[in-house]
C-alpha cells in the first residue's frame, strides 16, 4: 500500500494491533498538550517535534507551510534538523523527490521509500546536501493540511541503520494527526489574524494625522508613529498602560480634554507648542462604536477616548480623524476618507491609495453610510465644517 490515512479522530495504535510500551499513552498524551500550547508560543514546536520523532524511534522532524501560488515555503518549525541543511533544502532543493507526497490529501502517510527507492535517493543532489549530511535516508511525509493554495506538511526523518517505517511508526503518527490538524488549523488562524492586525497598525502608521487611545481610566493603550514622534517633540511620554507625562502645562492640557470626554463629554481641541515655536493641534473625542476594538493594539482594555494629533497646519488632517472617530470608521476605512477629503474626484482618490476605482467604491460605500452622507462633496464639505472648529489657543 502507498499510504495510509487517518480513519477517524480517535486512532488509536492497539485498536490495529500494534503492541506500544508501557508508558506510550502518558507520553502520547504530554505530546498533544503540547501541540496545542504550540499554537500560542511558536518556539514548542521544536519540542513537539522532537516529541513525535522519539515516539516513531526517529531522529528528527520538521513542519512547514508551503505557498503553491507563491513556491515558497512560508514556515517551517525544526526538531533535531539541521539548519543548514534546511536553508540548502529552500534555497535549491524545493523541488525534489519527496515532493512528490503533495499530490496526496491531508491524512495521508506516506513512505518515502515508497515515493523512491533509497539507492535512487542516493544518486540525488537533494540527497548529497540535504539528508546525507544528517545521516537521514528514510522518511514519513504527511499533508495535515491541504489547500489549493496552501499546504502544511511534517516529515518525520531517521537513518538507514533504523531502516524504513514499520506498521506500528504508522499507527503511531495515525494516533497524533488528528490533534496535529487541528493545532495547525488554530496556528495558521492566528496567523491570518496576525496579518489582518499588522495591517491595521500599518494603516494607522500611514496617516499623517497622529491617533492615541486611552482607557476609561486615562491610560495610553496605542499610539501610532505619528503620534510618538509628535509626543517627543513636546517632551510628552505616551508609554502604554500609564497616563500622559510630561511639562505640567501640556499634561493638564491633555489631561483636562481626556477627563472631559471620559465623563460623557464631547472632549474638545487645543494647541500645543513645540520647541520651534509651532504648534501641534490635539482634539480628543470619545470613541464610538468598537470599530477601534482591536485586540492587536488594545490588549489590555477597550478605548474609551481617542486623541487626534496634527500639525496646526494641516488640520483638515486632523478633521477627518475626528469624523473617524466621531462615526466609527477602521483604521483602513479613515484612510480612505484622508485621500477622499485630500483628492480632487475618485479616480485622483484611487491613485493616491494604489487601489483600484472598484474597490475605493465599495470602501465608500461603507463609509458614507457610518456618516449618513450621499457622496463625496457632503465628504467634504463635513471635514471643512469641523476644521473650522478646530485650532483654539492654548
Amino acid at each position: 500500500m502507498l499510504a495510509r490515512r487517518v480513519r477517524n479522530g480517535n486512532a488509536d495504535p492497539a485498536a490495529e494491533g500494534v503492541r506500544m510500551p508501557r508508558d506510550f499513552d502518558h507520553r502520547r498524551e504530554a505530546l498533544v498538550g503540547s501541540m496545542y500550547d504550540a499554537v500560542l508560543d511558536a518556539s514548542l514546536w521544536s519540542v513537539v517535534l522532537e516529541g513525535i520523532a522519539d515516539l516513531t524511534d526517529s531522529a528528527a522532524a520538521l513542519i512547514h507551510g508551503y505557498s503553491v501560488d507563491r513556491k515558497m515555503y512560508t514556515f517551517h518549525d525544526l526538531g533535531r534538523i539541521d539548519p543548514d541543511c534546511k536553508r540548502r533544502h529552500e534555497l535549491y532543493h524545493i523541488a525534489n523527490p519527496w515532493m512528490r507526497s503533495s499530490r496526496f490529501t491531508a491524512g495521508y502517510v506516506v513512505r518515502s521509500d515508497e515515493l523512491i527507492p533509497l539507492a535512487q535517493l542516493k544518486r540525488t543532489g537533494f540527497y548529497d546536501d540535504v539528508l546525507r549530511p544528517q545521516n537521514i535516508a528514510h522518511g514519513t511525509i504527511v499533508n495535515v493540511i491541504s489547500r489549493p493554495e496552501f499546504k502544511v506538511s511534517i516529515n518525520v526523518e531517521r537513518s538507514e541503520a533504523k531502516g524504513p517505517f514499520s506498521a506500528a511508526d504508522i499507527a503511531v503518527l495515525n494516533s497524533l494527526l488528528p490533534h496535529l490538524r487541528r493545532a495547525c488549523e488554530l496556528r495558521l488562524r492566528l496567523l491570518d489574524y496576525q496579518a489582518a492586525a499588522q495591517n491595521e497598525r500599518d494603516a494607522l502608521d500611514a496617516l499623517s494625522t497622529g491617533i492615541v487611545t486611552f482607557d476609561a481610566g486615562h491610560r495610553v493603550l496605542f499610539a501610532n508613529k505619528v503620534a510618538r514622534a509628535q509626543a517627543e517633540e513636546l517632551s510628552l511620554r505616551l508609554d502604554a498602560g500609564t497616563d500622559v507625562s510630561g511639562p505640567p502645562a501640556v499634561t493638564k492640557a491633555f489631561r483636562a480634554l481626556i477627563g472631559d470626554a471620559v465623563r460623557g463629554g464631547a472632549g474638545g481641541s487645543a494647541r500645543l507648542r513645540r520647541g520651534d515655536g509651532s504648534d501641534i493641534g490635539v482634539t480628543v473625542a470619545p470613541v464610538r462604536g468598537r470599530a477601534l476594538d482591536h485586540t492587536s493594539h488594545h490588549a489590555s482594555a477597550r478605548p474609551a477616548v481617542i486623541a487626534l494629533m496634527v500639525d496646526a497646519s494641516r488640520t483638515r488632517d486632523a478633521a477627518v480623524a475626528l469624523l473617524a472617530a466621531r462615526h466609527g470608521l477602521t483604521p483602513a476605512e479613515l484612510r480612505v476618507a484622508v485621500a477622499l477629503a485630500q483628492a480632487n474626484g475618485m479616480t485622483a482618490a484611487a491613485a493616491m491609495l494604489g487601489i483600484s476605482l472598484n474597490t475605493l467604491k465599495s470602501h465608500t460605500k461603507r463609509i458614507y453610510g457610518k456618516i449618513g452622507i450621499r457622496g463625496h462633496a457632503e465628504l467634504v464639505q463635513s471635514v471643512g465644517q469641523i476644521a473650522r472648529t478646530l485650532g483654539p489657543s492654548m
